[in-house]
């Protein structure tokens, strides 16, 4: 077997480990190293979980994303996206510290605005966004207040 077919197969076996059906719509390419993800993920959080993944795979030289955030659940729109993030901000058993967070969305684009106190908190801010349905991508306008 070759060294690119061996490094899909241990992609394939880990995005289905660690994300099981989530995983079911990504597919996989490489050559030379080079790693394309391509298909389907319901929220940007797995996205970025299946290329974290790729990452820790031994031979792997660079990841290239491809994968694309599915919009057709029940015709999401900038304000359903807007007020789940707020919901995940401000009612969750996480929000804590995120109090002075705000969120806008225009086109499926989450922007994250207003300051933390720790990078923790920014860190936490991006996981709660990036699980809502809907968002493909993050801009962090976030401020960490200084000690």
């Amino acid at each position: 077997m070759s060294k690119d077919k061996e490094i899909v197969e241990q992609i394939k076996k880990k995005l289905d480990e660690k994300m099981q059906l989530s995983a079911i719509d990504i597919n996989v390419d490489c050559r030379n190293g080079h790693v394309i993800l391509y298909g389907v993920a319901d929220v940007l959080a797995e996205k970025m979980f299946a290329e974290e993944i790729v990452k820790s795979i031994d031979g792997v030289r660079s990841v290239e994303n491809d994968i694309t955030i599915s919009m057709d659940s029940s015709n999401i729109t900038d304000s359903h996206i807007k007020n789940e993030i707020e919901n995940k901000l401000h009612k969750s058993e996480k929000q804590e510290g995120l109090s002075n967070i705000g969120v806008d969305v225009k086109g499926g684009t989450a922007v994250l605005m207003g300051s933390v106190e720790d990078d923790l908190d920014k860190k936490k801010a991006i996981e709660l966004a990036s699980s809502a349905r809907g968002v493909a991508k993050i801009v962090d306008d976030i401020e960490v207040k200084e000690e």
